[in-house]
């Protein structure tokens, strides 16, 4: 496959007029020359893009950016997808408009990439705030990387999933470099959601990579903003639609562990993905006094109905015990369901 460029940086804007600049600085003053940089414009109604054309106009480097408007706001899942859809590089690589670069993330990322000959490339992460400081603990597993090369089927999805309780890997797509000829030989898309594509995302595409690398040196600045919307933060008012979007991908990701069976993580995986949809439900409790308005306690009873059936549970060689509770949650009477949550919550300082 014939590419015009190296590289493809994507970026989706809309309403980030106080981080653009940096973010997109972060790109241009990269060492490296055969790139591109796509700025899919969401249709935001601040400067955003005003900022964007300054830097198309003044930079040295400006002519690299090429700017795609959307035809209405359409949210980052189709921005996200729109990269995918235009990309010329033979690598893309996502990064956030609220975001930053290191001075030589994407030579180290490129270099990597095609010194090992792999489809994914993951560099670690620098959890920030607003004003660039670090953040110690920010809540973020997955984000420090050992230096080391994986090849072989599954042994991405295996490194990602073997425990629990703690992420090996983010469930985030920026700061991966990946190699555009795996992503359109699976026809990779993002799933349309207000919150989450990219965790949907990975989710789909872990189990299909073959070959993944890791670099240790941060290549990456998380910034992490107090009104972000995917999850639960402080508010007076919490809206429901927002409870059921974040349920629904929890749904999602619950019910695509089934596409895992025989897989020597999939017991692993499919008691997180039960173990995350119980955490969701804990924190809309937990927020309940906040919501617009009470959601029925069937709801939350059938967002945790198990997958399999309890013959395919008890068949567990491991994790048995936690995911007979979830079948019990997902099986008897709404009000029974949802006061179990609350005493198991309360027990483990979740409510």
């Amino acid at each position: 496959m014939d590419f015009k460029y190296k590289i493809t940086v994507g970026m989706p804007v809309w309403g980030v007029e106080k981080y653009i600049k940096k973010s997109l600085l972060s790109i241009l003053n990269q060492d490296f020359e055969d790139m591109e940089i796509l700025v899919i414009d969401d249709c935001g109604t601040d400067n955003s893009i005003e900022i964007v054309k300054e830097l198309y106009e003044t930079h040295p480097k400006g002519h690299k950016i090429r700017i795609i408007r959307q035809p209405q706001n359409m949210g980052c899942w189709a921005a996200r997808n729109r990269v995918l859809d235009e990309a010329e590089g033979k690598y893309i690589f996502l990064i956030d408009s609220d975001d930053y670069l290191s001075d030589d993330a994407i030579p180290k990322l490129y270099n990597k990439a095609e010194e090992t000959n792999v489809e994914v490339t993951y560099g670690s992460v620098l959890p920030v705030d607003e004003f660039g400081n670090t953040i110690k603990d920010s809540g973020v597993d997955g984000i420090s990387l050992p230096d080391i090369v994986l090849k072989g089927e599954d042994q991405l999805a295996c490194f990602a999933n073997d425990n629990t309780k703690r992420l090996r890997l983010n469930n985030f797509i920026w700061n991966i470099m990946l190699r555009t000829d795996f992503i359109r030989s699976h026809n990779l898309r993002f799933k349309k959601t207000k919150f989450w594509d990219d965790v949907l995302f990975n989710a789909d595409m872990q189990p299909l990579v073959k070959s993944a690398a890791f670099i240790s040196d941060i290549t990456y600045n998380y910034v992490i903003r107090e009104n972000s919307l995917s999850n639960y933060q402080k508010r007076n008012v919490i809206q429901v639609s927002e409870v059921r979007q974040n349920i629904i991908n929890h749904e999602y990701l619950k019910l695509q562990c089934l596409s895992l069976r025989g897989k020597c993580y999939f017991e692993t995986r499919m008691t997180k993905m039960m173990r995350a949809m119980f955490y969701a439900i804990t924190g809309a409790l937990r927020n309940e006094c906040s919501l617009s308005e009470p959601i029925p306690y069937k709801e939350y009873r059938d967002a945790m109905r198990h997958p399999l059936s309890l013959g395919e549970i008890i068949k567990f060689k491991k994790y048995r015990t936690i995911n007979l509770m979830f079948w019990f949650l997902g099986n008897v009477s709404p009000n029974v369901s949802v006061y179990s949550i609350r005493a198991i919550g309360k027990l483990r300082h979740l409510i």
